[in-house]
């Protein structure tokens, strides 16, 4: 297998971002606490990497890992390293030439049938042109790593070990790692019109909302599956059976809450809760929706619905007892994470009803893990479940394996970025050559287990009332498997 760089930085200040990449996320991972009435304190032997907090990121409509060290920091020193074992990522390689004269016919009629016509395979036959571009910022100096840059570089290590086992089962790429820098618009914009992309076969990334919506109309346009791995933002691609969003988008998050849910509880003893706020109301929705598909259309069988009004004033009298059965479990469903101090007040309030003998039970959002204000006792007792696109079972043998290959490899254990490129690039690498850049067509309702959950991927109208004549329309496709967890013994766990 041939892994050819995009060339651009310095080749010591590249090398040195990517081992100090690989070893600070590691010290952030979540792990059973040694006293959850004072610490969170956690151990990564002991339950492995499950991904932890979130915040949302609006450049790309996803949500973003928050990883902190709280250990002192040793002095860095940088050393040169073998540029045979530790192949440098440059990018000063022309990036003029090379145009892509395939497709401008509509590609969502039922099957894809164009090709680049650039140079790349038609037809699977173990062999392609792969491009990964993300913001690895080679360029940064040697004072600091950006943080866009650590992840992007966990995630290329994990690739990198996926192209090992890639090439045991008889794959020949040719892969391009290119930098998008500083997630600019006119930096991919500028990469939209050289040769490496123009021949691709499959581009994975990038990371910025901006890109992502330039590189969906290059990858539609020129007939690329585009593996979109971070962005979670709904209506980006418009009749484009060539985007393939990894990371399930919130509609999805709250479809499969709602159906977890309903597994055991009846809508009447279901209540949202939210901020009265436009967008915080409008997720509510997704909910209801989601429900009535399982009510099969009845009507009277909704959720109910609560919205607080903003302001620290009225978070300390929230009028629960309202919703609560004495004869039932009451399911509190909470899709809101912006304000901190009104999650803890409402937390707080439950847990005083609790004490008073009611059964409760709290959905709410990963991203609470990180509020500092709330004591993980509340999650404890609440018996908080939430939704996570990834979580990695420490006990399963292909993850033990991985995890061996990757310290014997870089010297760190591997994070959710380095399994998330694992993942991608194996799955889609897999696919690549057997079917050649046709695949998109072949994946639809076909599951494949990977380490960090699995890849579903279903087609998606944003609009289907547009489309009602039309069987084969769809704008994407999108990664539909969420996990379910529920937090117990002080750390996350599958709930089923």
């Amino acid at each position: 297998m041939r892994i050819k760089m995009a060339r651009f930085g310095i080749l010591n200040t590249c090398l040195a971002a990517f081992l100090l990449a690989l070893v600070l996320p590691s010290c952030g991972l979540f792990k059973p606490a040694a006293d959850p009435s004072k610490d969170k304190v956690y151990k990564d032997d002991e339950i492995g990497d499950i991904q932890s907090g979130k915040v949302f990121d609006p450049e790309t409509g996803t949500y973003r890992e928050v990883k902190t060290v709280d250990a002192k920091v040793d002095t860095v020193r940088w050393s040169d390293l073998s540029e045979e074992k530790f192949p440098p990522i440059k990018t000063d390689s022309p990036m003029n030439g090379g145009g892509n004269t395939g497709g401008g016919t509509k590609p969502n009629s039922g099957g894809n049938t164009g090709g680049n016509s650039g140079g790349g395979t038609a037809t699977g036959n173990g062999k392609g042109n792969v491009t990964i571009l993300l913001p690895f910022m080679a360029n940064a100096s040697a004072s600091g790593v950006p943080e866009n840059s650590q992840w992007a570089v966990s995630f290329y290590a994990g690739a990198r070990l996926a192209y090992d086992d890639l090439e045991e089962d008889g794959a020949k790429f040719t892969v391009n790692v290119m930098d998008s820098e500083e997630s600019s618009t006119a930096k991919v914009g500028s990469l939209t019109k050289g040769s490496e992309l123009a021949n691709a076969d499959l581009i994975i990334g990038p990371y910025k909302r901006d890109n992502v919506n330039l590189l969906q109309d290059f990858a539609k346009k020129n007939k690329i599956p585009l593996v979109v791995p971070y962005t979670a933002q709904t209506g980006v691609a418009e009749d484009n059976p060539y985007y393939l969003q990894v990371n399930p988008s919130l509609k999805t998050h709250c479809e499969a809450m709602t159906k977890h849910i309903r597994k055991s509880h009846q809508p009447e003893n279901v209540v949202l809760v939210a901020l009265d706020k436009a967008e915080e109301k409008a997720r509510f929705k997704f909910f209801q929706d989601a429900n009535s598909v399982i009510e099969k259309g009845k009507t009277g069988r909704k959720f109910k619905e609560l919205l607080v009004p903003e302001g620290a004033a009225n978070f300390h009298t929230i009028n629960i007892g309202q919703f609560l059965n004495p004869n039932a479990t009451t399911v509190f469903v909470v899709p809101s994470w912006s304000n901190q101090t009104f999650i803890y007040s409402l937390l707080r309030q439950l847990m005083a009803k609790q004490s008073e003998g009611e059964d409760i039970i709290v959905y709410g959002m990963n991203m609470w893990l990180e509020f500092e204000q709330i004591d993980f006792e509340y999650f404890e007792k609440l018996k908080l479940h939430v939704s996570s696109a990834s979580y990695v079972d420490p006990n399963d043998e292909k993850v033990k394996q991985f995890r061996q290959k990757y310290f014997q490899s870089y010297g760190t254990v591997p994070n959710d970025e380095a399994y998330l490129g694992y993942d991608v690039m194996l799955y889609f690498g897999k696919q690549l050559a057997k079917y050649g850049k046709d695949f998109p067509e072949k994946l639809d309702g076909r599951p494949s287990d990977v380490l960090h959950g699995r890849f579903d991927f279903q087609r998606v109208v944003a609009d289907p009332s547009k489309h009602k004549e039309d069987l084969d329309y769809y704008d994407q496709l999108e990664n539909n498997f969420v996990h379910i967890l529920k937090f117990q013994e002080f750390h996350l766990q599958p709930a089923d």
